[in-house]
């Protein structure tokens, strides 16, 4: 009966002397993690893709007045590498399927450039997102310092009119939160997804570095 280490090597973070893993399970691997990472990341970069899609193609008047701002162009591109990073999670399903074919095999140094091509575009989803929230949330923090204390807003409404203390955070401000939380989420994910091939991929000794 194989020991668990042969059977789940990934894991053994603690023992020097885990046998090294097969081309079979690092492709196993490969499919499994790399699934969890397509769905994960796909479910979670929803919210950043409605709320990036709806500043850009929903609020004309203030992009006439001054075009996109610097921070809308960051969440573009933050986005834009998290789809990128959803579709790399995707390819590493398909990797694992070459892993598994002797004739389609490809070098060990193929497989870790990709697993590193992934890490760094998870690392700048996170950055980005992170210097996002620091900019919008530190904008809201602003605004309820320089309020006088108790302050009133009064909002109209097509019948009434609502007053509220010290309503400055609108539904709008919570949803780019959630969003911008979302994303960092997703970029862990891809992040943890990454560190856990590489690690397994780097257990893997053979002279040659070939399988």
């Amino acid at each position: 009966m194989p020991s668990s280490q042969a059977v789940n090597p990934m894991f053994d973070f603690l023992n020097p002397e885990a046998a090294s893993p097969t081309p079979r399970q690092i492709a196993h691997s490969l499919r499994w993690l790399g699934w969890i990472g397509f769905w994960l990341q796909a479910l979670l970069g929803f919210i950043p893709i409605l709320v990036v899609v709806a500043s850009v193609l929903f609020n004309p008047r203030q992009q006439q007045r001054s075009g996109l701002s610097f921070g809308l162009w960051l969440a573009i591109a933050c986005l834009v590498i998290l789809l990128f990073s959803i579709y790399w999670c995707f390819r590493y399903t398909q990797l694992a399927n070459q892993l598994e074919s002797p004739h389609l095999r490809p070098a060990k140094s193929q497989v870790s450039q990709n697993l590193k091509l992934g890490l760094l575009a998870n690392i700048g989803i996170m950055a980005m997102a992170v210097l996002i929230a620091l900019s919008q949330v530190g904008t809201l923090t602003f605004k309820m310092l320089i309020m006088p204390q108790g302050s009133t807003m009064i909002t109209p409404n097509q019948t009434t009119t609502m007053v509220t203390q010290g309503a400055i955070i609108t539904p709008s401000n919570m949803i780019a939160i959630q969003a911008m939380v979302n994303a960092i989420a997703a970029g862990l994910v891809g992040t943890i997804v990454a560190l856990l091939l590489l690690y397994q991929l780097g257990q893997h000794r053979h002279p040659t570095e070939q399988y």
